[in-house]
C-alpha cells in the first residue's frame, strides 16, 4: 500500500517503487528526471521511490527553482538529492520542524551561549532569553528551554561548560576522588567530617547535573575563593583571560 495524504483537499501517493507503482498506474509515464519535472507530473526519486510534484516554484530567480513533494521542499540545483521518508511539514526546506531541530539539531552559535549561561548559573529561562535576546515572551521561552535541556547535545555542552569552569578553579575529577579519598582515609577525621566532605565535594560534583545550578556555584565560591567578580564577568559573557587574572580570580 502506498502513503498517501491530502494536500489542499488533493490526495497525494507515494509509491515505495516503481514496481508498486505500475500496479495501480500501469500506462502512467513516469519523469524520471525530477528536476525538470512540472507540478501534477509523476517523478522517480533518487532512492526509486514514485511520487507527484505537488508544486514546482521559484524562490527569488530561475537558479533557486524547487519542487514540493510528500518527502518535502528540495532545491533543483544538481548537488540536491530527493529521497527519504515521508515528513509532516512539507512547506519548509529542512527535514526537521523546530521540535526535532531544537531536540536533534545542530548546536548553532545561540545554543552554545544558552549553555554556558545555564552552565554559569542563570536559570535556564533567563539563560534561554539573553542567548535569545530578541525572545519577549518568558512562556514561549520557558517552552523551548524545557525542549533544550531534553537535548543530549545541549546537555553534554553544559557539562562541558561546567568542566571548563571547574577545570579554571583547579577542580578537577581527579582533585575531587583525591581530596574525597583523603579525608575519608585520615584516621583523625570524625565520621561525620568525613560525611559533610564527602556531601560537599559530591555536590561539587553535581554540577554535572543541569539542576540547582546556582547552589552549587556558590560551593565553588565557598570552598576555592572563586570571586564574585569572576563569575558575574562569566555570566555577562566577559570571562578574563587567565593571564589577566590573579590566582583568586581577581583582576591583575
Amino acid at each position: 500500500m502506498p502513503y498517501r495524504r491530502k494536500v489542499k483537499d488533493i490526495e497525494y501517493s507515494l509509491y515505495r517503487n516503481e514496481e508498486d507503482f505500475r500496479k495501480d498506474h500501469p500506462d502512467t509515464s513516469v519523469n524520471t528526471d525530477w528536476r525538470n519535472a512540472e507540478e501534477g507530473e509523476w517523478i522517480l526519486t533518487d532512492d526509486g521511490q514514485v511520487t507527484m510534484v505537488i508544486k514546482r516554484g521559484m524562490i527569488s530567480d530561475e537558479s533557486n527553482i524547487y519542487i514540493r513533494t510528500l518527502i518535502g521542499m528540495v532545491n533543483c540545483k544538481r548537488s540536491n538529492a530527493l529521497k527519504g521518508e515521508p515528513i509532516t511539514d512539507i512547506w519548509r526546506f529542512s527535514r526537521k520542524n523546530w521540535y526535532e531541530s531544537s531536540l536533534y539539531g545542530n548546536l548553532s552559535n545561540s545554543k552554545r551561549i544558552f549553555a554556558k549561561y545555564v552552565a554559569s548559573g542563570l536559570e535556564p529561562v533567563d539563560a534561554y532569553m539573553k542567548a535569545y535576546s530578541r525572545t519577549k515572551d518568558r512562556e514561549y521561552a520557558k517552552k523551548r528551554t524545557t525542549l533544550f535541556l531534553k537535548s543530549k547535545k545541549v546537555r553534554h555542552l553544559i557539562d562541558k561548560e561546567i568542566e571548563l569552569l571547574l577545570s579554571d578553579t583547579g577542580i578537577t575529577k581527579s582533585y575531587l576522588l583525591e581530596k574525597t579519598k583523603d579525608i575519608v582515609d585520615d584516621r583523625n577525621s570524625r565520621d561525620s567530617d568525613k560525611m559533610r566532605a564527602i556531601e560537599v565535594l559530591m555536590k561539587i560534583s553535581g554540577l554535572l547535573s543541569t539542576e540547582k545550578r546556582t547552589d552549587s556555584i556558590a560551593l565553588i565560591q565557598e570552598f576555592t575563593g572563586f570571586s564574585k567578580e569572576k563569575l558575574n564577568a562569566f555570566k555577562a559573557g566577559v570571562l578574563p583571560e587567565p593571564s589577566d587574572m590573579t590566582a583568586n580570580g581577581e583582576k591583575t
